[in-house]
């Protein structure tokens, strides 16, 4: 156990230094199942929720592993650390002056000038005087700003924290030359530290900004890019030649390596998508993959048609990628349909790790300009990208041969086509203890209340099936699922069940999911209804969501980034194990933006 829990120790400092916390995460909860004492994956555990956006809980959990007593500085400061973070999560970003809660700066302030005054550090005293700039003690913002840089000066440890704090005091003294001087020596110190160079970016980006301070002074921190990639396919066992080859993989290079090409996402498919990976991962890069349907099946469909050159080299890319997902667990039965729903995620995940990291982000793409029906892929991937506001980088592609008939006949496939909708289970926790005086007032005064919910969504759902408690809905997009969640969770929860024989109030779990669905006609029933194996996914999510909250798949959260509504937070909940043994799946919450997170930690 202890080789075990020391190699846990190295993939989660690993995992740390690549800004990979939903990886971070989930390593720390697997230590913490064999050392629950251990304060170092405690530690993590915390950190790792933090870094996710799940500040309250984080802040939570900080304190029911009783971190705040712990005797090493870094770890207390933790406490802190949230706290600042919840105050700049309340900032307005397009008028932070008027949505300053200074109280809540200055609770974060004190905490950090208490750490302070315990270890003499100057992370303390530079974040103290950050916040106390904040709330609006100007004079002991600058008084801890100046001692910051001396005690920064004498640490002689690892000289890019060093250099931070330098940076950020120079910049609340307005001292911008001094500034601009440091923030180029820190950036030379860039080797496995993605993370903490895009921590140190977003803090004195923020305080740029509440300065009105141009934030093109921090350029030199974090010049790494985030990217999607796509691209064609290459078919007929070598439709191009090795020339071509050659000269497209050297200006895939360089435009990988001009632009800092540090974490990509992407599928595997024979041709472009294979030289992407591989210059990636040549580079030095994050490679993480999605798939279209399962791993053995893609690989026969849409790797060994171009021959088993390519099915070596795609495995190699498996290995050495960060992460291999797959936007469905089914087969692909001949529904092309799957290809553009897994560069849909594809795109939501690397827009969410953008977000996460505030890199930069942009698509590249290999393209022959040409809008005939093999480039449709590709150009509809890049308009989507574009309609978001996002940077293409085209390059220019080769002359590929058309493609022969490599796939089973049509006629080997079932004839009825799959759909992508956004998928919702729900039900009651407790409506199974229900004596019948309770069960008529569930229908005749909680369920005229959740319809009236629905109803606001009528013309935008597409399924609703009921049976006792139970909600089984379908809709187009991911967002009208999520607010239709929200809403109905508010209903169960503001509900007055003080008339109720229970121990516990009623409280709604709900699940949701996005997924290839079927649009079948119920002879039982004599209705439609819809079904597939991402909806019996579904099914087994809900059960495991903790009562009173919303759970989403990775699916999910990505079609919500691309949807672009910017209508909801979602925070990483864990790799959750669903119900009757249907498989371990990384788990979001789901939350308007607009309401507060929850103030207990469910993870524990």
């Amino acid at each position: 156990m202890t080789e075990t829990i020391a190699a846990l120790k190295t993939e989660i400092i690993n995992a740390q230094k690549s800004g990979d916390y939903l990886k971070e995460y989930d390593l720390a909860q697997v230590a913490l199942e064999l050392d629950p004492d251990d304060e170092f994956f405690q530690y993590c555990s915390a950190l790792a929720l933090s870094r996710c956006n799940a500040k309250q809980r984080a802040l939570d959990c900080f304190y029911s592993y009783k971190l705040h007593l712990s005797d090493n500085e870094y770890v207390r400061s933790l406490e802190a650390r949230i706290l600042k973070d919840l105050a700049f999560q309340r900032l307005d970003k397009d008028h932070p002056l008027r949505s300053l809660d200074k109280e809540r700066f200055s609770t974060a302030a004190i905490t950090y000038h208490r750490e302070l005054r315990n270890s003499g550090g100057h992370y303390s005293a530079v974040n103290a005087a950050t916040l106390y700039l904040l709330a609006g003690d100007a004079a002991k913002s600058r008084e801890l700003a100046t001692a910051a840089i001396e005690l920064a000066r004498q640490d002689s440890g690892p000289q890019y924290y060093a250099l931070a704090t330098q940076a950020e005091a120079y910049i609340l003294l307005n001292r911008l030359e001094d500034a601009k001087r440091v923030i180029g020596e820190a950036a030379r110190h860039n080797e496995n530290n993605l993370l903490t160079r895009a921590r140190t970016h977003r803090q004195l980006k923020l305080i740029c900004s509440f300065l009105g301070i141009a934030t093109a002074i921090l350029d030199p921190l974090l010049p790494e890019t985030v990217i999607h990639y796509c691209g064609h396919a290459f078919y007929n066992h070598h439709p191009i030649s090795e020339q071509d080859e050659r000269e497209l993989l050297q200006r895939i290079e360089a435009v990988i390596s001009a632009n800092h090409c540090a974490v990509a996402y992407g599928s595997l498919m024979a041709g472009s998508d294979i030289l992407f990976a591989e210059s990636i991962l040549k580079q030095g890069g994050e490679l993480n993959v999605w798939l279209p349907f399962g791993m053995a099946n893609f690989c026969e469909v849409s790797v060994r048609p171009a021959g088993e050159q390519w099915v070596e080299r795609f495995h190699n890319c498996i290995k050495g990628a960060n992460t291999v997902s797959c936007a469905t667990e089914s087969d692909f039965l001949g529904d092309d349909s799957l290809f553009d729903f897994c560069s849909d995620v594809a795109m939501g995940m690397a827009i969410m790790r953008a977000n996460s990291l505030s890199a930069k982000l942009m698509q590249l793409a290999v393209w022959d300009q040409n809008l005939s029906a093999m480039s449709r892929g590709t150009h509809s991937n890049i308009e989507k990208w574009k309609k978001l506001g996002h940077h293409s980088e085209i390059i220019a592609s080769p002359p590929i041969a058309p493609r022969q008939h490599t796939r089973p006949p049509r006629e080997d496939y079932p004839v009825t086509r799959r759909e992508t909708h956004a998928i919702l289970f729900s039900d009651v926790r407790g409506y199974s203890k229900l004596g019948d005086r309770d069960i008529l007032w569930y229908f005749n005064e909680l369920q005229p209340a959740l319809a009236s919910v629905l109803d606001e969504f009528k013309s935008e759902i597409q399924h609703l099936d009921t049976w006792g408690d139970a909600i089984f809905l379908v809709t187009e997009k991911a967002t009208t699922a999520a607010k239709i969640a929200v809403a109905l969770n508010k209903v169960v929860a503001e509900a007055d069940q003080s008339g109720l024989n229970l121990d516990e109030p009623l409280l709604m779990r709900i699940g949701l999911h996005y997924g290839p669905v079927y649009k079948l006609y119920d002879h039982l029933c004599q209705c439609f209804t819809y079904s597939s194996n991402d909806v019996n996914k579904t099914a087994r999510i809900e059960p495991v969501t903790p009562p009173g909250e919303i759970f989403g798949t990775e699916p999910f959260v990505a079609m919500l980034e691309l949807e672009g509504e910017g209508w909801a937070n979602f925070e990483y909940a864990g790799t959750i194990h669903s119900a009757k043994n249907y498989g371990a799946f990384r788990m979001f919450h789901i939350r308007t933006k607009y309401q507060p997170p929850a103030l207990v930690c469910s993870l524990n």
